[in-house]
Formats: C-alpha cells, sequence, structure tokens
C-alpha cells in the first residue's frame, strides 16, 4: 500500500443502532496522542448502516477525520463486505496506521485486512506508545501467558495495525464542540463479494 500520510485511524464498530461501540471510542483517546507523536491527524473509519450516531460518536471524542462507510448492505457484520470495505479505505487514503477493537468482529477483521494489506497485525495489544527516534508507533501486549511484556516496533511495512483490548484505554470526555470533518467513502460491492 502506498502510504499517503501520517495519518492514524481507528476502526469504530457500531452498535445495531447505529451509534458507537465503547472500544472504538476508548482508542480515540490514545490514538490522539499518537497521531500527534506521528505527525498526523486522527480518523476514524465507521462502516455500517445509518450510522450517523457513530459519526456524532466519533467527532465528539477528537477524530479530525470521520470516513463513513453506509449502506443497507453494511447493516449485519460480513468479514467479506466489512473487509473489502476497510481494504479500499485505506488503499484510498494511505494512513500509516490502524487500530481495531480486540472485539470478536475486530479479532476478525483485523487479521483478515493485514494480511490483503501485505501486512503485520500486533493482536491484543495492552500499551500504545511512539517510539521518538524512529517515529514508528510502539506496541506492547502480554506474552507467555501474561507473564512477560513483548514491545513489537514495525518499521517496514504499512499501514502497521494492530487490535486492542477493551477496557484498557480511557475514554476521554465527550466535548460536542469539536468540528471533525465526514467524508463520505463510496465503495462498489458487488452481491457476490458479501456472504
Amino acid at each position: 500500500m502506498e502510504v499517503k500520510s501520517k495519518d492514524l485511524w481507528v476502526f469504530v464498530e457500531t452498535n445495531e443502532d447505529g451509534s458507537a461501540k465503547n472500544v472504538g471510542i476508548e482508542l480515540l483517546g490514545p490514538a490522539r496522542e499518537l497521531a500527534d507523536g506521528q505527525g498526523g491527524k486522527l480518523g476514524a473509519l465507521i462502516v455500517g448502516c445509518n450510522v450517523q450516531a457513530a459519526v456524532d460518536d466519533a467527532n465528539a471524542h477528537g477524530a479530525d477525520m470521520i470516513y463513513v462507510i453506509d449502506g443497507p448492505e453494511y447493516k449485519d457484520y460480513s468479514t467479506d463486505a466489512y473487509a473489502l470495505a476497510v481494504c479500499h479505505a485505506l488503499n484510498t487514503y494511505g494512513p500509516t496506521t490502524m487500530l481495531f477493537g480486540a472485539t470478536p468482529n475486530g479479532r476478525d477483521l483485523g487479521p483478515r485486512v493485514s494480511c490483503r494489506m501485505n501486512t503485520g497485525l500486533n493482536a491484543d495489544c495492552t500499551n500504545l506508545s511512539i517510539d521518538d527516534e524512529t517515529g514508528n508507533v510502539v506496541w506492547t501486549r502480554p506474552a507467555f501467558g501474561g507473564n512477560l511484556m513483548a514491545t513489537i516496533i514495525t518499521p517496514r511495512t504499512r499501514p502497521t495495525m494492530s487490535t486492542v483490548r477493551p477496557g484498557v484505554m480511557k475514554k476521554r470526555d465527550r466535548d460536542d464542540s469539536l468540528k471533525g470533518t465526514p467524508i463520505d467513502v463510496k465503495v462498489n460491492l458487488r452481491s457476490e463479494e458479501r456472504r
């Protein structure tokens, strides 16, 4: 994938009513610091059906750009449809980093996307930071049954990707005065591409 920005994105999952799941909103807090550390913007990627409530949630929790893929074909989670949509957005806008919540859907979608993007995925991270020397994201995750903490840096492939456990990051306070920019992302999804 061609990196077109230093932006960091968070995949914000949605509930059945179109609102954002907590884990995506939790991730926007540390993602803000990482995006600033990389010298980029913070993007929220939302895929679903009638997701305006999630767009409002992402905006009020600090996303600079909110990339929206909204349509009836995304009402119910489908690995194929969501992976195609996320990969299309990543290829179109080229962020350097992507975070997924380590939910059942996030643990399904993250590896599919990373494989299609020909990059790695750091699973179940519990801490995120920026390496001052290289500007790379430093991923920390439990290893060996939680007895050790592994520190991982991905220096070459982009976007770097990770799943982050729900409840590990503190959600920032909501601020409805923030003005992120919503971007409508068009994906041409054929019926045979969603099972």
